[in-house]
């Protein structure tokens, strides 16, 4: 199994309570003891009786005694067995013992046995052979408690990138619901649940300036530190004066830098020193480029994973439909709004229809001249749909979408020539726009 040894702290191994192990070992022994890792640094500290524990924590910590550590370590590793040593530390007394801790087959630690006296050497020599064993069963638990924290840390990653998804797809059902119910109050919030739940600085929205393509317009944005004119400087990023070729990204397949990627001509030049982290997507309506939505990370150094790579390209897209709509909207209002400007020009009397016979538009000609406001209302009272009336009406001329013939109009007291004529319209599948004129045979 490859795994990061670096994992082997002295936290891990207290956690294990391998240092009350040890520990009680070398107190059993009247010993000196210590685990310090390949490179010399103490995993489990010094212990032993207090005449000479001073020493053996210099010893043990000293650069001076690295060389020699070196030696021992070189010995274990060439030979996988522990080793029994004099050592030249001013004392003729004194020996060590030295044994290898493997986790998973690979040499992570040494455990060092400090003997100061002959007494004590004698103690170490008959526990020697122990000490091996014990390191063997010591390596075999570690193993087993490392790796389990490991599949224990890579379960918990698992659950917690299942979570994160699992609130993207709210957020995005919520988002979704916003905008099938139209409430463009609620376009605040959704940046901000957005933003909250990426954990970002920033989510901001610019829209291409086409009177000056390298501008851009801010239209809207959600700041964690709140809206304002400070906010606006530490995210404002609107032209696209410093790469071609970033530009070019970002009008594509978008953008993404993090700490990974991040370059420090890019940092300086592109985003004036703010950004640690950033994701950009271009937005089309109408298969033309159209903006940028950027989600932007100034505080921390973070690395983008995947789900929110995904949720951030979603949200763009959802964004980018709902835009589309909007502007298409945003035209039948305004042909709407010809159509009703039209409609109040002409003499003529004008009322407008659904499928139901609902109306839903009359012109003030025939408000005046019924004396009252009849949007709303069943329009059969003036003219009644076409399946009641064609049987008995003077059709004149009939053409795909249009009918023209004449009627007496009980409320109007008189022959009116009448044109219907039939359009899908707005938010209904069908309407029909019909135009009352007083009929010509009728004034002679």
């Amino acid at each position: 199994m490859d795994f990061d040894i670096t994992g082997i702290t002295p936290k891990f191994l207290k956690s294990c309570k391998v240092d009350q192990l040890i520990d009680g070992f070398a107190s059993a022994c009247e010993l000196y003891s210590a685990v310090l890792d390949i490179n010399g640094r103490i995993l489990i500290e010094p212990s032993g009786p207090n005449a000479y524990l001073g020493e053996f924590y210099v010893l043990m910590s000293d650069p001076k005694y690295y060389s020699l550590y070196q030696k021992i370590t070189n010995f274990i590793i060439a030979s996988g067995e522990p080793m029994y040593s004099e050592i030249d530390d001013g004392n003729p007394d004194s020996r060590l013992s030295a044994a290898p801790i493997f986790v998973d087959g690979r040499f992570v630690a040494t455990w060092i046995l400090y003997a100061h006296s002959k007494a004590q050497n004698q103690k170490l020599f008959k526990s020697f052979d122990k000490q091996g064993m014990i390191a063997g069963c010591l390596s075999d638990i570690i193993s087993r408690l490392y790796v389990g924290s490991l599949t224990m840390s890579e379960d918990k990653e698992v659950r917690t990138e299942l979570e994160f998804e699992r609130q993207c797809k709210e957020t995005v059902n919520e988002i979704l619901d916003v905008i099938v119910d139209g409430d463009k109050r609620a376009v605040t919030d959704i940046y901000e649940k957005v933003g909250k739940l990426l954990d970002i600085d920033f989510m901001v929205y610019y829209k291409f300036d086409r009177s000056n393509p390298t501008n851009m317009d801010l239209t809207e944005y959600w700041a964690k530190c709140g809206r304002g004119e400070e906010a606006e400087k530490l995210f404002c990023w609107d032209n696209d004066h410093y790469s071609p070729e970033i530009a070019a990204k970002i009008k594509s397949d978008g953008l993404i830098i993090d700490k990974n990627s991040m370059t420090n001509r890019m940092r300086v030049e592109v985003f004036n020193g703010n950004v640690k982290a950033i994701m950009v997507f271009p937005i089309f309506i109408k298969g033309e480029y159209d903006g940028r939505m950027i989600f932007i990370e100034n505080t921390k150094e973070r690395v983008w994973s995947e789900p929110e790579i995904t949720f951030a390209r979603q949200i763009t897209e959802i964004i980018s439909k709902d835009l589309e709509v909007q502007l298409k909207l945003h035209d039948i209002e305004e042909g709407w709004q010809i159509i009703k400007d039209v409609a109040e020009a002409i003499p003529d009397y004008l009322f407008v229809r659904t499928p139901d016979g609902k109306i839903i538009f009359a012109n003030s000609a025939l408000k005046d001249r019924l004396g009252m406001d009849i949007v709303g209302k069943d329009s059969g009272f003036i003219v009644p749909m076409n399946d009641g009336y064609i049987d008995d009406a003077g059709v004149l001329q009939t053409s795909k979408g249009i009918s023209v013939y004449q009627r007496y109009i009980d409320v109007l007291g008189g022959i009116y020539d009448v044109t219907e004529s039939f359009h899908k319209w707005r938010t209904y599948d069908r309407i029909s726009i019909v135009i009352l004129e007083p009929s010509k045979s009728e004034e002679l």
